[in-house]
């Protein structure tokens, strides 16, 4: 019983820091961090701003037009929802790279979406398994179903991620005045390239597609 209550404790702390604290602290500090190691604003527009664009519009889809999951304590998604998957997603690759400039050949660019993907994979499987045990989202097919599906998308969510920033760092680095459309096909390939992953890998989600499309 009193362990219980203490990994209820411990869970309430965790997730509290991870939806509230590290988006409102780790946002604007891992912006500055993107900028001192690139020296370039429009590249942080995208690094930054890409995420963000992509945490409220894919939850939405999610949670709102698939119902696939829903939040308990919020009517659809949180204000700063697509501020958690900014300030998460840009740290871990942050993380991940030491330097923009040491990222030269395939295998290295290769490595970093690995790796990337494999952190994002575990801290998005973890957080949502937290969050589901605390009655704060409820999954349809329970928790369960979280195995199936959230490695796999949240992996592939990583890794898309860090193949589009390092792409937009090497397009910008010769024409910063292209931000724009960089913008735009970085936040295109990381809406589709984990949806096609959700999608193989999910089959309510597939029923929902084929129901929608009358096939």
């Amino acid at each position: 019983m009193v362990s219980d209550r203490r990994s209820g404790s411990v869970r309430t702390v965790v997730l509290f820091a991870s939806t509230y604290a590290f988006p409102a602290i780790g946002f604007p500090l891992v912006t500055y961090a993107w900028w001192r190691s690139s020296g370039s604003w429009p590249f942080v527009v995208v690094v930054m701003g890409v995420p963000v664009v992509f945490g409220y519009l894919m939850p939405w889809i999610a949670t709102s037009v698939v119902k696939r999951w829903r939040f308990t304590q919020v009517h659809a998604l949180y204000p700063h929802h697509g501020f958690i998957y900014g300030a998460k997603l840009a740290f871990a690759l942050l993380l991940v790279i030491r330097s923009l400039d040491s990222i030269r050949t395939p295998f290295e660019v290769l490595s970093v979406m690995l790796v990337a993907g494999a952190a994002t994979a575990f801290g998005g499987w973890f957080h949502d398994t937290q969050a589901a045990r605390a009655g704060k989202i409820e999954i349809a097919g329970g928790i369960e179903a979280l195995a199936t599906f959230a490695p796999p998308s949240y992996f592939t969510m990583g890794a898309t991620y860090a193949g589009v920033t390092l792409a937009a760092h090497r397009v910008l680095l010769v024409d910063p005045q292209s931000v724009a459309w960089v913008f735009v096909v970085a936040l295109f390939v990381l809406c589709l390239v984990p949806t096609l992953v959700f999608l193989a890998v999910d089959p309510p989600a597939r029923r929902f597609v084929k129901e929608r499309l009358g096939v």
